[in-house]
């Protein structure tokens, strides 16, 4: 983690998260991790939601050599799973994990023809109705809990420019690479903005994050012939670290219950 992000953090997010539980899920790469990164920085403890275990184990090695002392725990979680999902949750019940923050960061993109588990078209399956289907399994046992718990989706601005389909939700008819991630942020979007205003007089507070435009792994492996193109205009681009510093800005300040949180330059699309 660079120096001027400590420095910000120090500035504007300073808080002790010591003893406090954040679970990410797709920590194991790009903006997850960095968010990862971030949260070990302030103290928390840290659960990895990966699809991945082995990807998950190794960035966990990575971060243990820069947070010697941090506790982290890797647990099993594919949104394109129904199944891995309840298994996912048994497992927090049974094992009665103290959350304080549950972001919902992993997603797909560009995945033509590709279908979930379950048979569903994977970025929608993936990125809302494995998100959605997630949060209605979880959010019963975080209502238990006798603490505040923060409940973040991770959004993109792209969604101001989906429209939904409901004949058409998973674009079958047809089908657009950034059409159906647009739709799949914007259905979440909504999604977040109803548990918002559901949940508002209990324990859990909902809140939507959003990188701004960053050149993060997810994008890079979609479009490699962009990587020279990249590279030229990255001035143009918040880096990831930039892109993730939303959630704990979150956690540091008393915002209003649904704000959606991200960067303020370009429209949103880079800077602090």
């Amino acid at each position: 983690m660079k120096n001027k992000t400590k420095r910000y953090i120090e500035k504007k997010c300073g808080i002790d998260y010591e003893d406090k539980t954040v679970l990410i899920t797709g920590a194991n790469s790009g903006v997850g991790f960095a968010m990862a990164e971030q949260f070990l920085y302030v103290g928390a403890n840290l659960i990895m939601a990966c699809r991945n275990i082995e990807k998950a184990e190794n960035a966990k090695q990575t971060l243990l050599q820069q947070f010697p002392n941090a506790k982290i725990t890797v647990l099993k979680l594919d949104l394109a799973n129904l199944s891995s999902i309840d298994e996912f949750v048994a497992e927090i019940k049974k094992s009665k994990l103290d959350i304080d923050c549950f972001i919902n960061n992993a997603g797909v993109f560009r995945q033509p023809n590709q279908k979930t588990a379950d048979g569903l078209e994977l970025v929608m399956g993936t990125n809302y109705f494995g998100t959605y289907y997630l949060s209605t399994k979880i959010l019963p046992y975080l209502k238990t809990l006798k603490h505040r718990v923060y409940f973040i989706n991770t959004l993109s601005l792209v969604y101001k420019y989906a429209k939904l389909d409901f004949d058409d939700f998973y674009m079958e008819k047809e089908y657009g690479n950034f059409k159906i991630y647009s739709r799949s942020k914007l259905a979440l979007a909504k999604f977040t903005h109803y548990l918002a205003n559901f949940l508002g007089d209990s324990n859990i507070k909902v809140y939507g994050i959003h990188p701004g435009i960053s050149i993060t792994p997810i994008a890079t492996k979609a479009y490699k012939r962009w990587g020279k193109v990249g590279k030229c205009f990255k001035f143009l681009f918040n880096s990831t670290e930039k892109s993730t510093l939303s959630a704990l800005y979150v956690v540091a300040h008393d915002l209003p219950v649904g704000s959606l949180v991200g960067p303020k330059f370009l429209w949103g699309v880079r800077g602090y």
